[in-house]
């Protein structure tokens, strides 16, 4: 840090020779840069000199040292200004002290109080310094990180996760234009992916493609200020518009030839309904991404729009009531028999008109896949433990052309899952009667333990509880106590002369007659019986 710049202001010369010469001010890593006889001259002088701390007596001609200050803190306010005045001036000094004056000096000065003010002020000053820069390298930070910090912004306004109080302010802030004549907003999401010539390429020529497509995308979308374009959390292309006069479909059909031709990748778009106002924009989003679904259904390059995935009346698909619930209830319940009994029905062939497609059986697979993922994503089941990759299931049917191997790939994909699940599940289980039953043995002195507070204890009801202890101990709640209990009093009168009462205490059974009975029923004889021949 450079040296700090002093500069003095006083009529008498003498004053401002104690300041220059009693003090070190090398030493203090100060130096005196300038003096002046009045405030007008110093007033000249410290535009070019700009002084870090200014000496200035309260009684000058010309201008005061309140008036001066004053002006000199108007132009610079991180200078610091210290007042000298005498005695019968001191209250009218004291009362400029809004002006920002940072110290006074009471006449006569002395080189302690001078050293003293310099030093402390010398303090504050490198604070300052150091907060600015530390200020500056945060808004740096800051302005280096802006486009991922707007790109969060879009992702909430997707997800629905601000008011509009604040979307209103971080609209601002980020620069973004609303349209003034429209508050419906449409969304389209852009999938990309490498063709089979580059397919192995690696995740970074993905991220490079993405990009490359993103900016493609911009470069179409430009001369329109209120269409936004932005990766979401999966590194899928989000086109926002607030232009309602954009046909979005006719949009993405250019920018789908645009991609295909300039970047030789494949192309998916999927497009949601127009929706009125913010909040809203996240069921634009969902539906953009549920017609992105449908790809494997009708191929890679097609635009989708959410409101044409409809089945139509030419078209006889079977139709099953709860049929997505009684799947998700089969499954978790592992009920293997009954989902093949569901997928029988689904795809039996006698279901199909003459005008259903391989298509329409593709539907019906995908439904049942749909309904798979759901579990596995309610149950936190990650689906790279069933399959190679996230899409493998998703291209098999869509790759499968009859009705008789389309069957047997959802029998053998529903039994994967259901077997996963029924091994999460166990192993979900195992793991909490391990707990339970630690906890129980940590616990057992408590008197008051039981089923329901033990259930309570791990969030659980009393009687899914009962049913998970009798399945992984094959003993009742209350039969594992007491035989946890009763093992330890066994121990406790081998190794102690305690009294019954005691005992009974550090096992949590108070009533030392009921203790008395249980434990007889356990070992098969009296405490006191017990006690004796485990001496012999």
């Amino acid at each position: 840090m450079p040296s700090l710049k002093i500069f003095i202001v006083d009529d008498e010369y003498l004053i401002r020779n104690l300041i220059k010469m009693r003090i070190k001010w090398e030493e203090l890593d100060m130096e005196i840069v300038g003096e002046s006889p009045d405030a007008r001259q110093a007033l000249e002088m410290i535009d070019a000199l700009v002084p870090d701390i200014i000496f200035t007596d309260i009684c000058m001609p010309f201008m005061d040292g309140i008036e001066f200050s004053k002006n000199v803190i108007e132009k610079y306010p991180h200078v610091k200004i210290v007042v000298i005045t005498g005695h019968d001036e001191f209250d009218y000094a004291k009362r400029s002290i809004k002006l920002g004056i940072s110290d006074f000096l009471l006449k006569p000065i002395n080189a302690e109080e001078i050293k003293k003010v310099a030093l402390e002020l010398k303090r504050k000053i490198e604070a300052e310094r150091t907060h600015i820069k530390k200020y500056e390298k945060m808004k740096q930070q800051l302005e280096l990180n802006l486009p991922y910090i707007k790109e969060k912004f879009m992702i909430q306004l997707l997800q629905g996760e601000l008011g509009a109080d604040e979307i209103a302010d971080k609209l601002m802030y980020f620069g973004l234009d609303i349209n003034p004549e429209s508050d419906y907003f449409q969304t389209a999401v852009v999938e990309v992916s490498n063709s089979i010539m580059v397919m192995d390429a690696g995740e970074e020529n993905s991220i490079l493609l993405e990009i490359q497509c993103a900016e493609r995308i911009r470069q179409i979308t430009r001369e329109d200020d209120y269409t936004w374009i932005f990766f979401d959390n999966s590194r899928k292309i989000v086109l926002l518009s607030n232009n309602e006069s954009l046909d979005l479909t006719d949009c993405c059909e250019a920018i789908k030839i645009m991609i295909i031709n300039s970047c030789n990748c494949f192309v998916c778009i999927g497009i949601g309904s127009k929706v009125h106002g913010f909040e809203n924009i996240k069921i634009s989003y969902r539906e953009a991404c549920d017609a992105l679904k449908y790809k494997v259904v009708i191929g890679k390059n097609q635009v989708i729009n959410y409101s044409d995935i409809t089945y139509t009346n030419e078209v006889s698909r079977r139709s099953i009531p709860n049929k997505a619930e009684k799947i998700d209830f089969y499954i978790k319940a592992g009920m293997k028999e009954k989902m093949y009994e569901l997928i029988e029905e689904l795809f039996a062939e006698g279901c199909y008109c003459s005008a259903a497609t391989v298509e329409n059986l593709r539907l019906e697979a995908f439904d049942v896949l749909l309904a798979c993922m759901h579990v596995l994503l309610e149950l936190k089941i990650d689906a790279s433990s069933l399959w190679e990759y996230p899409t493998q299931a998703y291209e098999q049917v869509s790759r499968i052309d009859n009705l008789v191997e389309l069957k047997s790939y959802i029998k053998s994909l529903i039994t994967k899952v259901i077997n996963k699940v029924h091994c999460i599940n166990e192993k979900k289980a195992n793991s909490l009667i391990m707990q339970i039953c630690e906890y129980i043995q940590n616990n057992m002195s408590n008197a008051e333990l039981s089923l329901s507070v033990v259930a309570k204890e791990f969030f659980i009801s009393p009687s899914h509880l009962c049913r998970l202890f009798k399945q992984g101990t094959n003993q009742t709640f209350v039969e594992y106590l007491t035989k946890v209990r009763m093992e330890n009093a066994v121990k406790i009168l081998m190794e102690t002369d305690l009294k019954v009462y005691e005992i009974g205490e550090r096992i949590g059974i108070n009533d030392s007659h009921y203790f008395s009975i249980i434990f007889k029923k356990f070992t098969g004889c009296s405490i006191n019986e017990f006690r004796k021949n485990s001496k012999v």
